[in-house]
């Protein structure tokens, strides 16, 4: 999809649609469509930087009790920034950027986070346990 802010809402649906045959809790089902959202905008905004021509690829697979969401974005060469945890207190006393909140949502969201990059691609792989035994 295209790079355009916004499209994560449409990112969200097409997982939504896409697994809404798997009888997850709305509960897991909620944490599974903020990360989803969470990390498509950032693959949109920090990887490829709202360019239009530099899409994200969503994907998504299932094996046994494990749902796998991959969000790729086209910025394998770019460093990452190194991830300071928010502090609200120092965020409301302007000591801390604002911004900044989507990586720790995501990783509170989900049961186990990967990241891959190669020379092209920066690839965010979203994990949750959906086996009945972790509903």
């Amino acid at each position: 999809m295209e790079s355009k802010p916004g499209n994560e809402l449409m990112a969200i649906q097409r997982v939504e649609d896409a697994i809404g045959n798997l009888s997850i809790p709305i509960s897991k089902l909620d944490r599974i469509k903020t990360a989803v959202g969470e990390a498509t905008t950032n693959a949109m905004e920090h990887g490829n930087r709202y360019q239009l021509d530099m899409p994200v690829e969503v994907s998504i697979y299932t094996s046994g009790a494990s749902l796998s969401i991959f969000v790729t974005d086209q910025s394998g060469d770019q460093p990452i920034p190194v991830h300071v945890e928010p502090d609200l207190e120092a965020k409301l006393a302007g000591q801390q950027s604002p911004r900044g909140w989507g990586l720790f949502l995501i990783e509170n969201m989900v049961d186990e986070l990967h990241v891959y990059r190669d020379k092209k691609h920066h690839t965010v792989e979203l994990v949750f346990r959906i086996g009945e035994e972790n509903q």
